[in-house]
């Protein structure tokens, strides 16, 4: 596959684990779920790198037939100037040309049968913009960009093309499987400062919209909102802190760490969005306004494993399907 065009386009996967004791960053998809997603759809395992894409125009040619997938929020596609639709598998024929035209903020996953495979570092090929680590040579991708992917399609992703080729069918997820970027409650679980502030303060949280500004990235997203003041004055020490964890800056805003978060912060930690929900926090747009919604940590778990099972049993289906 070779980059024409494109804005910020980076190699990603499911993340960088087991190293931020050395103070690596897990990285990975801002929106994990649509990349799974991506590659149940193309015969992938969930650990296999995909192109997340953002930013500006995109487009790439493609040196022999692939089986491809685009999920996620804020592109139009087009194959050779036919339209393709996000959340189904399609075929890019060798010699054509796949074009992404933003229509929206967000990030757009392109996953490819067999996955990009570019070095593993750290357990991992997703890319790392400010250690230079993960993708292709550390860096965002770039026109003239050549990307290695798999030539042998495997068992379930032969299927898949095979059906697509010879019966020219669709295959379309349900409504209820796709994410609903729309949501604008994100569920967290208080945080080991939460009782840090005064109730007002927990109040306002639950109460209130809070504005992602623009001062926000793969890092961490700033909230604008109401401030959130504290009962217990003092420093804290700097601990740990993962993509999810809302922390609260001097000024009585949060700070939402996101994929690239760095590995210890020495703000109070009021909660941390659930992992169900973490993925839609990061398809907002700068300007829209997110509103909170405590849970308990059983139930964020409970959430968790109810959406794994989901996944699993989808999985099972799908291939089911072409077998």
């Amino acid at each position: 596959m070779r980059i024409l065009k494109t804005g910020i386009s980076t190699i990603q996967d499911q993340g960088r684990f087991g190293h931020r004791n050395q103070g690596i960053p897990t990285s990975g998809c801002m929106d994990s779920l649509a990349s799974r997603i991506g590659n149940l759809l193309v015969g992938n395992e969930d650990s296999a790198a995909c192109l997340e894409i953002s930013n500006g125009a995109f487009s790439a040619s493609f040196g022999r037939t692939s089986l491809v997938a685009l999920t996620g929020k804020g592109y139009e596609g087009f194959v050779s100037g036919r339209p393709v639709a996000f959340w189904q598998p399609f075929l890019v024929k060798e010699g054509e040309f796949l074009q992404l035209f933003p229509r929206e903020v967000g990030f757009t996953y392109l996953s490819v049968h067999g996955g990009i495979r570019t070095k593993l570092q750290f357990d991992s090929r997703a890319t790392h913009l400010p250690s230079k680590i993960g993708g292709l040579n550390g860096k965002a991708l770039q026109p003239g960009d050549h990307l290695p992917v798999s030539h042998f399609p495997e068992e379930d992703g032969q299927h898949i093309i095979n059906y697509l080729s010879k019966l020219s069918g669709q295959v379309r997820l349900s409504p209820a499987i796709t994410p609903n970027y729309a949501q604008q409650d994100i569920r967290f679980f208080p945080g080991p400062e939460y009782n840090w502030f005064t109730e007002n303060s927990g109040l306002l949280l639950e109460r209130t919209g809070f504005q992602l500004g623009v001062a926000s990235n793969r890092m961490g997203f700033r909230l604008q909102g109401p401030q959130l003041e504290r009962e217990r004055s003092g420093e804290l020490l700097s601990q740990p802190v993962l993509p999810g964890t809302m922390q609260v800056s001097p000024d009585g805003q949060i700070l939402l760490l996101m994929a690239d978060a760095q590995t210890t912060g020495g703000y109070p930690r009021i909660g941390q969005v659930t992992a169900v929900d973490l993925h839609l926090a990061a398809q907002k747009a700068p300007g829209t306004t997110i509103h909170f919604k405590k849970i308990s940590l059983s139930d964020a778990e409970t959430l968790l494993f109810e959406r794994e099972k989901q996944l699993l049993q989808l999985k099972r289906d799908y291939y089911l399907y072409f077998s």
